[in-house]
């Protein structure tokens, strides 16, 4: 099989095959509880379009001034923030008793945003830490791309999940399994591909997905302790702020802007990225009890 195939028609298939699971588990309701909880909703939207950015854009910032990181990589940084969440914050918020319907609404929105939101902040990357490749950017052909390989298999999983709920139901958690196979053996190839990378910066990049994850996980837990949401939304704005698409970043990078290097640090990121939000989670879990029992007559519609 040659590269170009693989490149440029299985990767991108494999990732519509996981964007349509998404779809699976997608219903209108979804959407509707930004109008019927916005303050929820958009604390977590701008954790995930704003926030995680402006932190992914300083934390390679500072790499390239104090370590030298190079260019490729701080690009690799963007690209990682610039992608939504993905299923597998919708699977860690039921583990870790979030409120999954909520993970599910900001994965939905920031699936459907980052047809917008995405193409900009790459562009934003290049100017500021690339700025020779910046006319090679296509703004119009990373759109259609995430159209293609995004938007439209979601709208297509909500359409089977409309007329044949139960069918899609039972495909889910196939569909989920497909997702956590497919990061894996994206990662594995990444390490194959770009082991003499890895072996020079890697504990560097680790360190940096680690802060990144950090830093963006405790955005997400003290917004919601600021606007003084209820302990489970707290954990869901960890959770939802601080994971990303990794998948759909390391398919970006090699389907779309066709730069094999910048798919190393969402490839590292998507190792990394759930020990910050469960560890921040856990932490919370001696006071769960209590919480719970105060919080328990709020509803949600009272949060601001």
């Amino acid at each position: 099989m040659t590269a170009s195939v693989l490149t440029d028609y299985l990767l991108p298939l494999c990732l519509a095959c996981i964007m349509f699971g998404i779809g699976l588990s997608l219903t209108l309701s979804d959407f509707s509880r930004l109008i019927k909880k916005p303050g929820c909703v958009l604390t977590g939207l701008a954790g995930q379009i704003i926030v995680m950015p402006v932190i992914a854009i300083a934390c390679a910032a500072l790499a390239i001034t104090l370590a030298g990181l190079s260019p490729a990589m701080a690009m690799g940084i963007v690209l990682l923030a610039a992608c939504p969440g993905g299923t597998m914050s919708n699977l860690m918020s039921h583990l870790l008793r979030a409120d999954t319907a909520l993970s599910v609404t900001l994965t939905a929105l920031s699936t459907l945003i980052c047809i917008i939101t995405t193409p900009l902040l790459i562009g934003l990357g290049y100017t500021l830490f690339s700025p020779s490749s910046t006319q090679a950017i296509s703004v119009a052909g990373i759109t259609t791309g995430l159209l293609l390989m995004a938007l439209f298999p979601v709208a297509l999983g909500m359409t089977m999940r409309h007329l044949t709920p139960l069918q899609a139901t039972r495909l889910e958690p196939g569909f989920q399994r497909f997702s956590l196979i497919f990061l894996g053996l994206l990662i594995v190839g990444m390490v194959v591909r770009e082991w003499s990378l890895l072996i020079n910066s890697g504990f560097m990049l680790i360190g940096l997905a680690l802060l990144l994850s950090l830093l963006t996980s405790l955005c997400g837990w003290f917004s919601g302790r600021a606007g003084r949401l209820t302990l489970t939304i707290r954990r869901t704005l960890c959770i939802e702020v601080g994971i990303q698409n990794a998948a759909l970043a390391m398919v970006i990078a090699l389907s779309i802007l066709e730069q094999p290097e910048l798919a190393v640090f969402p490839g590292l990121y998507g190792i990394i990225m759930y020990l910050c939000p469960a560890l921040i989670c856990l932490a919370s879990g001696r006071d769960y009890q209590a919480s719970a029992a105060k919080e328990r007559p709020r509803s949600l519609e009272t949060n601001p």
